[in-house]
């Protein structure tokens, strides 16, 4: 195997290429790889995650939040999730899965945007908790205080707002190639 396969079909998967694609052979993309290879195992493990979120789009949604909470450092109360993910299975733009998933992914991102955007705002920091939940109704945030609450002790650091943010991003993106 060449060092580049690997990263290559990280790139491919993240990007969204269709594994059931065949060749002229009738030979899907993983019928080139051979069993023990490095790319073998990713293969197995993309197309198991991909499954699991078919199943329950919610999952994805839980891998992202303890994600983000790995981001800063603070995943001692953060539960495991069901689904485990490689690092690039957690690019921003999530194309590798299905668009419900996606979907939920983009609107979790932003309510904690909403909530980590209130918690750095002064006069909002200092709001008695009922006006507090007035201003996030007002926003029409789609999450609980005690949700927001947690995004915001659990997902505060610069890596987790950037992650959010280029969530965010790319949500927007999506939605505008959509649109066009």
């Amino acid at each position: 195997m060449r060092q580049g396969d690997v990263a290559t079909t990280e790139c491919l998967l993240a990007a969204g290429a269709c594994m059931d694609v065949e060749d002229w052979n009738e030979e899907t993309p993983f019928g080139h790889i051979e069993d023990g290879d490095a790319c073998h195992a990713l293969y197995k493990h993309h197309t198991s995650s991909l499954a699991q979120v078919r199943i329950n789009p919610n999952a994805l949604v839980s891998a992202v939040v303890a994600h983000c909470a790995t981001l800063s450092s603070s995943n001692d109360s953060v539960p495991a999730p069901a689904l485990s993910l490689h690092a690039y299975q957690l690019d921003a733009s999530f194309l590798w899965a299905p668009r419900k998933a996606r979907s939920l992914v983009f609107k979790w991102a932003r309510n904690a945007f909403v909530a980590q955007l209130a918690a750095l705002t002064l006069p909002f920091v200092d709001l008695p908790g009922d006006c507090a939940g007035d201003v996030l109704e007002y926003l029409e945030m789609a999450m609980s205080r005690a949700e927001s609450m947690h995004i915001v002790a659990h997902c505060s650091s610069p890596e987790a707002h950037a992650w959010v943010h280029a969530a965010n991003v790319a949500a927007m993106a999506v939605r505008f190639m959509h649109v066009t």
